[in-house]
């Protein structure tokens, strides 16, 4: 195997993005405008099952019930607390008691069927909020005395730590015996409240006791229709990127048909396995992530049939992957440029092992002009970010299977956006910027639905991130491009693993970042192991290259 010859134009980025991003790492510092990264838990999902049990068990008498533990976030909230600059005084007035992040707890009774559902405080288990999901009940026969209510409320406050002559009754609802939802009584703090917005706390009622005791903050109107407005935008984006990307699939249909000699239909079917096992082994792994999406209402069956669902889309963007990867090679082939050799190719051990080494170079890079960005943004652009359940190694069957799907992003986007998208573009344009510029645009549209705000700002960072591998594509191919995109996302994804504290999983972070580099040296030394001697007439491997 050939050793790798430096280049020092990589080494040379790959120093600038480290010193790029060490040096924004300490203005962070510095300064105050980093926003706090949230508290680890520091008791298990165990512990904050066993809580919620007790407490439910004691408090309504119920026969050793289900549990199911959840992470989630009060997304609203921490944005609102974020844009307006108020989160340090909300941490010091409430931190410690209403956290922004918490452990959800599903507690059920298999034999009356009644559930509820407990917030816990992920770093003490002390109970935040509870209710019970009446779903499964049927309406009470009369509702209990209005009196009676006030009372347990206010007593239900103080026992929770509030001051009860600190609120004020707001309103109530459903308070006929004829409804399904349960009687409930508003409150609302009068003193300390946080920039515009004020905790509210809401108490249920069934005929005989309080059923539940819900904190929140009432935001104001006009962030939330600001937020409103974001995600809109956010969604209307991804939807315009989606049907990009629909139209250069079937572009790429068509060009295939067209140029049906210059395509090898044999390739790409070993990288759309592995997209597909990872990915869809990626939904099953979801599980917990599936049910906080659903909220009180989520059970086994919709969840699997959320997942089952998920599982036929990806079946169905794995076949998209391998049109691109058959189509997006056979038109490089048309202009007579190989972007990405074969096996049985001499040159494709050394392409992988190169790759390797410039994919980890050019990844440092990335990170540091992302992180400068990330700065500028939140310094000129008031830039935020909230924490997504949805997407939380917390809520993870098995988190230590989680970046994998760095491969399923490699593979896919650089397959769709570079490998053959680019050569759309440029069939259509005639010009390399152009055709660079147009699928990154479409790229980062696809992103903007992640939780960060305003939107436009992660279109033009992942835009920015999308013109640089569209110029490593061009310059060192596919191979390459998916090597960085890998390094890069196996990097954020294996430190995202350090955030669970136990040593295995700083391990497997560990082994994660190192992973580009073991595929790239097991692939060139499997590949100069089994290659064929040279054909006649074809360079020894060390010319083939001059």
């Amino acid at each position: 195997m050939q050793k790798i010859k430096p280049n020092r134009i990589l080494i040379l980025l790959a120093l600038i993005g480290l010193a790029l991003y060490a040096g924004v790492t300490l203005l962070y510092g510095l300064s105050s405008k980093e926003p706090p990264a949230a508290q680890n838990p520091l008791i298990t999902k165990k512990q904050a099952a066993e809580s919620a049990a007790n407490f439910i068990q004691n408090r309504y008498a119920l026969n050793t019930p289900q549990t199911y533990v959840v992470y989630q976030s009060k997304k609203e909230r921490s944005g609102y607390l974020q844009k307006e600059h108020v989160l340090e005084a909300y941490t010091k007035q409430y931190g410690e008691k209403l956290p922004l992040d918490y452990y959800q707890v599903s507690v059920k009774d298999p034999h009356t069927n009644r559930q509820f559902e407990v917030e816990i405080n992920y770093s003490n288990a002390k109970i935040i909020s509870w209710h019970e999901n009446r779903s499964n009940r049927q309406p009470d026969s009369a509702p209990m005395h209005e009196n009676k209510a006030d009372t347990l409320a206010k007593a239900e406050l103080r026992q929770m730590g509030f001051d009860p002559e600190d609120f004020i009754f707001v309103e109530a609802g459903a308070t006929d015996m004829t409804s399904d939802q349960p009687m409930t009584r508003l409150y609302e703090k009068q003193s300390n409240p946080i920039g515009q917005a004020k905790l509210q706390v809401q108490t249920e009622f069934d005929q005989n006791v309080l059923t539940g005791f819900h904190v929140s903050f009432k935001l104001p109107a006009s962030h939330l229709a600001w937020l409103k407005q974001q995600d809109d935008s956010a969604s209307l984006m991804t939807w315009i990127s989606m049907g990009f990307t629909v139209l250069m699939t079937l572009a790429a249909i068509i060009y295939a048909i067209i140029h049906r000699t210059y395509m090898r239909f044999s390739r790409g079917l070993l990288l759309t396995t592995i997209f597909l096992v990872i990915y869809i082994t990626n939904n099953v792994n979801m599980y917990p992530a599936f049910r906080a999406m659903g909220g009180d209402a989520n059970s086994d069956f919709i969840t699997w049939a959320s997942i089952i669902f998920m599982s036929i889309v990806t079946l169905l963007l794995g076949l998209s992957l391998y049109i691109c990867l058959v189509a997006g090679v056979g038109l490089w082939h048309t202009l007579g440029e190989r972007k990405w050799p074969r096996w049985h190719h001499a040159l494709f051990g050394q392409d992988v092992y190169h790759g390797m080494g410039r994919g980890y170079l050019l990844a440092l890079f990335i990170l540091g002009i992302q992180q400068v960005l990330f700065y500028l943004g939140e310094v000129n652009f008031d830039v935020w970010s909230v924490n997504d359940p949805t997407d939380s190694v917390l809520n993870m069957v098995e988190p230590r299977l989680f970046p994998l799907m760095a491969w399923v992003a490699a593979i896919s986007e650089e397959a769709t956006f570079r490998l053959l998208g680019i050569i759309l573009f440029k069939k259509l344009f005639r010009s390399n910027f152009i055709a660079v510029l147009l699928p990154s645009i479409i790229w980062a549209a696809s992103h903007t639905q992640y939780p960060i705000y305003p939107v436009y700002t992660r279109l033009v960072e992942v835009t920015v991130i999308g013109i640089i591998l569209g110029y490593v594509f061009l310059k060192y191919g596919f191979i390459t491009a998916i090597f960085v995109h890998a390094s890069m996302d196996s990097i954020l994804m294996g430190l995202s693993l350090f955030s669970l504290g136990h040593i295995s999983d700083i391990l497997a972070g560990l082994l994660y970042i190192a992973l580009p580099g073991l595929v790239g040296l097991g692939l060139a030394w499997l590949h100069e192991k089994r290659r064929k001697p040279p054909t006649l007439g074809e360079p020894p491997p060390r010319l083939a290259g001059l």
